[in-house]
């Protein structure tokens, strides 16, 4: 009984430390997205044709979503496992990467309105003037898949610097 009162009372004292840890991840804020299907892709592909590559080495998940993006938004510090296509269809979304390096994608844009994602690179989106955006995810096939993992921001971001995308 008092091992019983002694483990008891140091679950008591614990808890309001696991309670009150607020979570340090940054959430997202000003996009919307809109799943339009998730498809498993159960047979192993390779093509190699005129220069492009795709290739999946085991079973994936492929998810397709709609993004719209108002003025200031921002995903929050992530990353994907797998791959991921984005095409912007308006206006400009910048990716940045964990270094706070930022490239912008978007129509007549210098580095066109196509990129990719994943590697498990920490990165985040950020769009200062709005965006439609459609991405297709390519991850390891589970029945529960896993899209995105939330992370902390790196020491380079703060709230200023992440804001004043041009």
């Amino acid at each position: 009984m008092k091992a019983y009162r002694i483990l008891l009372a140091a679950c008591a004292m614990m808890a309001p430390a696991v309670v009150t840890t607020p979570a340090a991840a940054s959430p997202g804020s000003g996009v919307t997205f809109t799943t339009l299907t998730v498809q498993p892709f159960l047979d192993p592909a390779e093509i190699n044709s005129d220069r492009i590559k795709f290739q999946t080495k085991d079973a994936v998940t492929v998810r397709m979503q709609s993004a719209t993006w108002t003025a200031n938004s921002t995903s929050g510090w992530h990353h994907h496992p797998g791959v991921i296509i984005g095409v912007v269809t308006s206006g400009s979304v910048t990716i940045w990467d964990g270094a706070c390096n930022q490239t912008t994608y978007g129509p007549g844009l210098s580095h066109g309105s196509v990129f990719l994602e994943g590697d498990d690179k920490i990165m985040q989106a950020t769009s200062s003037g709005g965006a439609t955006e459609y991405v297709t995810h390519f991850v390891p096939y589970s029945t529960t898949p896993v899209f995105r993992v939330e992370n902390d921001p790196p020491a380079c971001a703060s709230a200023t610097t992440f804001r004043s995308v041009p």
